[in-house]
């Protein structure tokens, strides 16, 4: 068994931060879709608010997905220092050629 002892709190924090990024393009997207087909208020055309939930949505998990990320890692080596860090099992990869 190996044990996760630590976890860099800028690289969780970058790893996250993109992933939720990513993720938030395609949300981004179901709103800029959802919000160009609604009506919105004063009869004002709603697409321009799609297109800005196209631009912000990414931007605002990606901010959020760095901060929880750094935040849990922190906790994490916080909590792993006092209780220990996780037990992994590894395995060496089957280096038999395949048929």
């Amino acid at each position: 068994m190996q044990v996760v002892k630590r976890i860099g709190v800028g690289s969780a924090a970058k790893v996250y931060g993109l992933t939720l990024g990513f993720l938030g393009v395609f949300i981004g997207i179901l709103y800029a879709l959802m919000f160009s087909f609604l009506p919105t208020f004063n009869d004002m055309p709603g697409g321009g608010f799609g297109i800005a939930m196209l631009i912000i949505t990414p931007i605002l998990y990606g901010l959020i997905g760095f901060v929880f990320g750094a935040l849990g890692a922190f906790i994490y080596n916080f909590v792993a220092s006092k209780f220990g860090g996780l037990e992994i099992e590894l395995s060496e990869p089957n280096n038999a050629p395949a048929d």
